[in-house]
C-alpha cells in the first residue's frame, strides 16, 4: 500500500490508504484548493484531500449512470447523500499560505453556527464543542507552509483531529483532539464537502471520482 502516488499543488500523497482506525483501506476520491481573492489576487490557503471507503457508491446507486454535472446541479442532492453515508472519511488539509490556527478555524466556527442555527439545531452543547474547537487551534500559533490538518470520521458521531505541523504526511494512529457533539460533527463535515463546500473544485473532483466508483 502507498506505492502509487499522485502529485497536487505541490504535495505527493499515496492513493489508496490505509485506515488509521481500523483494517480497512481508503480511496482517494477527489483534492480541491480553498482559495480567495484579497486585493483583486486569487490566493491559495490550502490543499484539500479527500479519502473514504469505498464502500461510499453503495450508498449512492440511485447516481450511477448519471453525469457529473447532474451530481453537480443545485438541490442534487449528491453530497448531502455522500455526507450521510455510514462510511468513514478522511480529509488531509495541506497548508499553502501561512495562517494563524485561530485564521483557520474562525470560519469553521462560523459556518457551521450558522448552518446548525438555520436548522435550529445551535444548543450549549453545540456551542461548547465549536468553542472547544477553536480553542484547540488557538494553541497551533501558525500552521506555515506544508503544515497538515487531519480531519477523520470514523463514524457519523465522532471526528478526530490532527495538525502535523512539520508537513509530515502519515496519517496518525494518535489523534490529538476529538469532538463528539454529532450535530457539530456532521457541520464540520458540509462546510468541507456539503453542497455549499468551501472548495466548488473539491466538489468537482469528488464527484467527477465518486461516480467512477457507481
Amino acid at each position: 500500500m502507498g506505492s502509487e502516488c499522485i502529485t497536487f499543488e505541490g504535495s505527493s500523497f499515496p492513493t489508496p490508504i490505509a485506515s488509521p482506525s481500523s483494517s480497512k483501506t481508503l480511496a482517494l476520491v477527489g483534492n480541491g484548493i480553498y482559495d480567495t481573492e484579497i486585493h483583486y489576487l486569487q490566493i491559495k490557503f490550502y490543499a484539500i484531500w479527500a479519502y473514504t471507503e469505498p464502500d461510499v457508491a453503495l450508498h449512492l446507486t440511485k447516481w450511477k449512470g448519471k453525469t457529473e454535472d447532474e451530481a453537480l446541479a443545485e438541490d442534487s442532492g449528491f453530497f448531502e447523500s455522500f455526507c450521510q453515508a455510514p462510511v468513514e472519511k478522511l480529509f488531509k488539509l495541506v497548508i499553502i499560505k501561512e495562517i494563524k490556527g485561530s485564521q483557520f478555524v474562525t470560519p469553521v466556527q462560523s459556518s457551521v453556527r450558522d448552518r446548525l442555527a438555520y436548522a435550529d439545531k445551535y444548543e450549549d452543547e453545540e456551542e461548547e464543542a465549536l468553542d472547544n474547537l477553536v480553542e484547540f487551534f488557538q494553541k497551533k500559533a501558525w500552521l506555515s507552509q506544508g503544515s497538515i490538518i487531519f480531519l477523520h470520521w470514523h463514524s457519523q458521531k465522532h471526528l478526530e483531529v490532527s495538525v502535523s505541523m512539520e508537513g509530515e504526511a502519515a496519517v496518525p494512529k494518535t489523534f490529538e483532539y476529538t469532538v463528539e457533539n454529532e450535530n457539530v460533527v456532521r457541520g464540520i463535515l458540509e462546510w468541507i464537502i456539503g453542497p455549499c463546500s468551501l472548495s466548488p473544485s473539491l466538489l468537482k473532483s469528488v464527484a467527477e471520482h465518486t461516480l467512477k466508483l457507481l
